[in-house]
């Protein structure tokens, strides 16, 4: 996954583009137990957004899932793995700190504004909030993992010894996701998702979904309905992700720790809490839930055998992280 270093306020629909194309999950940058209610399979918010309270939408694709919490756990016994690998090695690997989501991404899949605070943060959110997109999409998962070029070999396995030390089968990546998937291999293999975390599979859904939805006649004359409130008020968009992304205000955002965001303008609040509006008056949000649970449900239909392999799969890494980690 390539590191963003131009600020971008990042739309969950462009999201959701850029992970289904990932390769390997947190790759390098060159240059608790077992199942029980339904709060401890993610509860009304999964993935992420315990923060958020009942408030947050429901899908069916939540049924598969691990809470926020149980993501980030999960994460950093993978990251507490990679460095104590990558030490054996004499590598003082940085790591970056996960955080437990507390915005999911799922009020914004069905284009919800009022988790952001319009008013007071426009289309940005507040604090965190763009960042907890792209982790909550990736399941905890974080974009800023960086592996210097001369390491990679030792972190991705493409060399077999380094400094007199054999490097195990399929590097630091390959030890952490075998102690991860302890007594778990059968379905990693039946799963075959190369991604440390089986995240992917999951994503592909709601990427695949958002597309039918916005295909949906039904969701186009939501759509229209939204972009003549719009037009009434004088702010006139295509979409509402057009709106989100205006020029104006979409390069004032960062989601990297290197630039900082630039204070949201007038135009950007007024804009956010007129569409906030508009999408209330067009019934958007509602038609955009229920298209999204009708077709979800189709789609685990189609993939049940998958999506058991990803929850079975999900359950033994957090059985296996509060090993790694107690």
């Amino acid at each position: 996954m390539e590191r963003f270093k131009k600020p971008l306020l990042a739309t969950v629909g462009l999201l959701l583009m850029l992970t289904a194309g990932c390769g390997p999950e947190g790759g390098p940058q060159s240059g608790g137990g077992p199942q029980t209610g339904a709060a401890d399979r993610g509860g009304p918010t999964a993935p992420g957004g315990e923060g958020g309270g009942s408030a947050d939408p429901v899908l069916p694709l939540h049924d598969y899932e691990l809470s926020a919490s149980q993501y980030a756990r999960v994460q950093r016994a993978r990251m507490t793995a990679v460095q104590e690998c990558m030490r054996r090695f004499g590598i003082d690997l940085e790591v970056p700190a996960i955080r437990q989501v507390r915005w999911s991404h799922t009020p914004a899949l069905v284009h919800r504004l009022g988790d952001r605070e319009p008013a007071r943060y426009g289309y940005r959110g507040p604090l965190g909030y763009q960042a907890d997109q792209y982790a909550s999409i990736t399941r905890g998962g974080t974009k800023a993992l960086f592996v210097p070029t001369k390491y990679g070999g030792v972190y991705d396995g493409s060399i077999r010894v380094f400094d007199g030390r054999v490097v195990p089968p399929g590097g630091c990546q390959g030890e952490v996701t075998r102690r991860l998937d302890r007594t778990g291999a059968s379905l990693r293999k039946e799963l075959g998702d190369d991604s440390v975390i089986p995240w992917k599979p999951l994503a592909d859904i709601e990427a695949k979904v958002a597309g039918t939805v916005s295909a949906d006649r039904r969701y186009q004359e939501a759509v229209g309905r939204w972009k003549r409130c719009m037009n009434r008020s004088g702010r006139p968009f295509d979409s509402p992700d057009a709106a989100e992304a205006d020029p104006r205000w979409v390069a004032s955002v960062s989601i990297t720790e290197e630039e900082a965001d630039r204070p949201v303008g007038r135009p950007e609040i007024e804009t956010a809490v007129t569409d906030e509006k508009c999408r209330d008056e067009a019934n958007l949000a509602a038609v955009s839930l229920a298209l999204h649970t009708t077709y979800q449900k189709e789609e685990i239909k189609e993939n049940a055998t998958r999506l058991g392999l990803v929850r079975k799969l999900l359950l033994v890494q957090l059985r296996n992280s509060a090993r790694m980690v107690p």
